[in-house]
């Protein structure tokens, strides 16, 4: 077996310590892979395709909370307790094959520490600040600021499926805004060059032009 670096975690050695306990799913596009409330029993690693996770707030108001792709885990919070519910919901965006981790698979690999477990915590709380950190993006930027920080996140290598699958209102929800105003800042920002879209969506790193503090 592959020794397991803690300095860059790579999901796929990551995996190989998890035996048994995992099995691979693949999903239509729309399908629910977990609902907020329901008992939450694995983990899932994206394999393949693009994953929205959301959350309804008590008045009943859907947020998206991020855009998921190949390479990402979703659903960590079955290690939380003895009896866990999840705290989101998941659904495919496109086409998705998941490798689904039982709990004990996971908390078998977390008791027994070393580097896998290091990482594997590592990573989890990496993805949680940039998640926080999008947060006080939608609380302190401007629509214009947020719909550039999201575009070029869904543009970095191995999420071009993301960007591709993303559709406006999508966007809208993510970065708290309408439809409208998002159809209108991907105009703005095809006609600067900044983007282009039709045949496929190419997001040009003279986009980060658009924020005033970076």
């Amino acid at each position: 077996m592959r020794q397991f670096s803690a300095k860059d975690f790579d999901p796929a050695t990551f995996l190989e310590f998890i035996s048994p306990g995992k099995k691979l799913i693949c999903l239509p596009e729309k399908q629910i892979i977990f609902s907020e409330g329901e008992r939450s029993d694995s983990v899932f690693y994206i394999e393949k395709g693009t994953v929205k996770l959301t959350a309804t707030s008590r008045q009943g108001k859907e947020a998206i909370i991020g855009v998921f792709s190949r390479g990402d885990f979703l659903g960590e919070s079955c290690i939380a307790s003895d009896q866990p519910v999840r705290l989101h919901n998941a659904v495919a965006l496109t086409e998705v094959c998941v490798v689904k981790i039982g709990r004990d698979a996971i908390i078998r690999v977390l008791v027994e520490g070393g580097d896998a477990c290091y990482s594997f915590v590592t990573y989890l709380l990496g993805r949680n600040a940039r998640l926080s950190t999008e947060l006080v993006n939608n609380l302190m930027e401007s629509s214009e600021e947020r719909l550039a920080r999201v575009l070029l996140f869904l543009a970095q290598p191995g999420r071009i499926d993301s960007a591709a699958k993303v559709n406006q209102q999508t966007l809208a929800e993510m970065i708290g805004t309408t439809r409208q105003r998002v159809n209108v800042l991907m105009k703005r920002f095809k006609k600067l060059g900044l983007i282009e879209y039709g045949h496929g969506l190419k997001v040009h790193n003279s986009l980060r032009s658009v924020f005033r503090n970076d």
